[in-house]
């Protein structure tokens, strides 16, 4: 479920600077239960991504969505522009909508500029929400890590960050692999513990903002440069994710519009 809070994740180290009014292992337990208690949330998602092969050229997507998710029961709209290009071809830009309550979905894209409905037999759930982040598994992500993260208190925030290289958290680049590339990739490139030994991580930097009196996440930042070598074809991945978190817990219900429901072609 809460796979709909894109990029909900807090680190912890052991290392406290002294203008920190709490320690990190604190500040830490206290946003795991913040989290745990979250039950809505407006977030807002820019993403850019490019995948490089040899033999294919480069494909680049972009996407910048904004929009509300109620857990309990659960609920989203979603609004956002997207792009995807492949080099030396035209890029395909749209403006996209979604609703997804009582599991059923209006999905709209301005390339057909037409509201479609549809259900959960022709639009898994899981599809919409592949990209989104795990709550508890972001959480339980970087634990192997604490030696290795900033952590410090300024202006209201608490802020964690991890830079590195990469080749000692190739474990990590593999779970934030399988949590932000898309599946069809994921799919092909095949098992990513085994292409772990062909990757050489470049660059590996991971940022979390968080109010230090609510300590909700209030930005996320991620970025990712890496190549690796899949059947003798080499393959250079760049992921960079800037996520922002308001209105916690604010939402009490997502509805459709009823101009959507009049407006959608059923195709369930």
């Amino acid at each position: 479920m809460k796979k709909w809070l894109v990029g909900i994740a807090f680190v912890f180290t052991s290392f406290t600077l002294a203008a920190c009014s709490e320690s990190a292992e604190e500040v830490y337990t206290k946003a795991l239960e913040a989290a745990e208690k979250m039950e809505s949330a407006e977030v807002s998602t820019v993403l850019n991504q490019e995948i490089s092969m040899a033999n294919e050229g480069k494909v680049t997507i972009e996407s910048d969505m904004e929009g509300s998710v109620v857990l309990e029961p659960l609920a989203m709209h979603q609004k956002g522009k997207m792009a995807m290009s492949l080099e030396g071809e035209e890029s395909l830009n749209m403006d996209t909508e979604i609703y997804l309550v009582d599991d059923e979905m209006y999905v709209f894209e301005s390339l057909t500029n037409q509201w479609i409905k549809a259900d959960s037999s022709l639009i898994p759930i899981e599809t919409l929400t592949a990209d989104q982040p795990n709550v508890t598994e972001q959480l339980k992500m970087v634990e192997d890590y604490i030696q290795d993260l900033e952590f410090e208190e300024k202006d209201n925030e608490f802020i964690y960050k991890l830079t590195a290289d990469g080749e000692d958290f190739k474990k990590l680049t593999q779970q934030m692999l399988e949590e932000y590339l898309p599946k069809d990739i994921t799919n092909e490139i095949g098992d990513l513990s085994t292409l772990l030994e062909e990757m050489d991580i470049k660059k590996l930097s991971v940022e979390m903002v968080l109010d230090n009196k609510t300590y909700d996440l209030k930005k996320y930042n991620l970025v990712m440069e890496m190549t690796m070598n899949v059947e003798g074809e080499d393959i250079s991945i760049i992921q960079n994710v800037k996520s922002t978190y308001k209105k916690i817990n604010t939402i009490d219900k997502i509805e459709v519009p009823q101009e959507v429901k009049d407006d959608a072609v059923d195709a369930s």
